[in-house]
């Protein structure tokens, strides 16, 4: 199915004071370009800034839906810009970029948050994810806009281990499918069933790796999204790992493939606090702590059942019924 470039970034919608990007808006998108936050922590480290050439072509996805707004008020020079997007590949829709006014008391943010969120509901997305820094002036305004809190993150830059990784052996190898059984178990483990709505077992960019002890269990796995100018990684690790966080994490720098000298990102979730000891020890920079917020899109309620089953919710059999085999009432 052929879709012109066109569509992604021009849709008009004159029915609200929120609108779909025009020609003259990437004009001032481009001169305020150093002032673009980026929303999006996965695609910034590995395809970098969001008007970057590598950024860019990333959007051209016939499958991916993806939206640019604006909101300008009357006789505002300002303007905020946002972009959301949702790829083929997740139930959940993505913030990636926001230009939002200086002053931190702009009024168009909250709406133009909510024109994003009304977007993506078209679209059957589940959720609206965001990555904002804790300490943003941007972070009230997402929870006026109905985003929530649901875990923070710390993301360490390792450096790419250099001769080393050829003289020593990594207990690390690529995952297969007789793998996932024990993936999903230890996920469903370590992972809150709320960022499981959010954080899925792999986001299917492409192989991860496995680590098993020498009797075969599952110590950890590791969620791996290559782009042109880093390298993500997510470890899921078993805190009652028989091996040194340190080596396990040393051994898991060496068993990367193909890093040909870019940076190493790893990623570590609130849920996990045990890693942050060996990852402060090896990283060489880290970047400052960011909150993953979440926008659903319904709410889960209790349902008053209208008709109960007491013979089965007690446990107990119904003494209505006659017990008998099904040999004797054939006879």
């Amino acid at each position: 199915m052929s879709i012109p470039l066109l569509t992604y970034f021009c849709e008009y919608r004159k029915d609200m004071s929120e609108r779909a990007i025009l020609w003259s808006d990437w004009l001032y998108l481009y001169r305020h370009r150093r002032e673009l936050t980026c929303l999006d922590n996965i695609l910034h480290l590995t395809h970098g800034k969001p008007l970057s050439l590598s950024h860019l072509l990333i959007a051209i996805h016939p499958a991916d839906h993806r939206f640019t707004g604006v909101f300008q008020s009357e006789g505002d020079q300002e303007r905020c810009i946002a972009q959301i997007y949702q790829s083929s590949k997740m139930s959940s829709a993505q913030i990636n970029y926001l230009l939002a006014p200086t002053r931190g008391d702009s009024h168009c943010l909250v709406p133009l948050l909510e024109a994003l969120v009304k977007k993506a509901g078209g679209w059957g997305a589940k959720q609206v994810v965001a990555e904002v820094f804790t300490d943003s002036p941007l972070l009230p305004h997402f929870r006026q806009a109905g985003f929530s809190v649901l875990a923070q993150q710390n993301v360490y830059q390792c450096a790419p281990p250099g001769q080393a990784r050829h003289q020593r052996s990594s207990g690390w190898r690529i995952w297969s499918s007789t793998d996932v059984t024990g993936m999903r178990n230890l996920y469903y483990t370590l992972v809150p069933p709320l960022v499981q709505s959010v954080e899925f077992l792999s986001r299917q960019e492409m192989l991860g790796l496995v680590h098993y002890t020498s009797k075969g269990d599952l110590q950890a796995y590791a969620d791996l999204v290559y782009g042109p100018v880093g390298v993500w990684v997510l470890p899921v690790v078993n805190p009652q790992a028989r091996i040194e966080m340190t080596e396990l994490l040393e051994q898991l720098l060496l068993a990367l493939p193909d890093l040909h000298g870019r940076p190493v990102f790893i990623t570590s979730r609130s849920y996990q606090p045990w890693l942050e000891p060996a990852l402060c020890e090896r990283a060489v920079r880290v970047l400052p702590a960011q909150a993953l917020l979440v926008r659903y899109m319904a709410h889960r309620q209790r349902v008053k059942t209208e008709f109960s089953y007491p013979a089965f919710e007690n446990g107990n059999r119904e003494p209505t019924l006659p017990i008998a085999s099904i040999e004797s009432s054939r006879e």
